[in-house]
């Protein structure tokens, strides 16, 4: 269960992560792989690029999930979010803070979720 978030950290089942996060179809959680968007960053940000949005439709989601920070400042690569609606899946995105009640709302509905999480921004 996701708990709470602020600048820079996130907490899940009692656990504080200090850095980004992936959880995965299977309830797991990971730290975010950035370098796999690397090759897409521009700016002061790494962007959400189609790699790393790829890997997690690997896991067979049925809804994506998007934290774009805690002011919505995460950089997302158009092309990311066409090859997750091109596969027929649903990609939610919206603040760090406002998409941990949608991650627990589906999850407790059984839905199988994926969701990339940044903490700061």
């Amino acid at each position: 269960m996701l708990e709470k978030t602020g600048f820079g950290y996130i907490i899940v089942d009692g656990k504080r992560y200090n850095h980004d996060i992936v959880i995965h179809v299977d309830g797991q959680i990971s730290k975010r792989k950035k370098e796999l968007s690397k090759p897409f960053k521009r700016g002061l940000h790494t962007p959400l690029a189609p790699p790393e949005v790829e890997e997690l439709l690997d896991e067979g989601p049925e809804v994506i999930i998007i934290g774009s920070g805690q002011f919505g400042a995460l950089p997302i690569i158009d092309e990311a979010v066409q090859i997750v609606k091109d596969r027929g899946v649903e990609i939610i995105i919206d603040t760090t803070p406002r998409v941990i009640e949608v991650i627990n709302k589906l999850r407790n509905e059984g839905k199988r979720v994926a969701a990339i999480l940044h903490v700061t921004c």
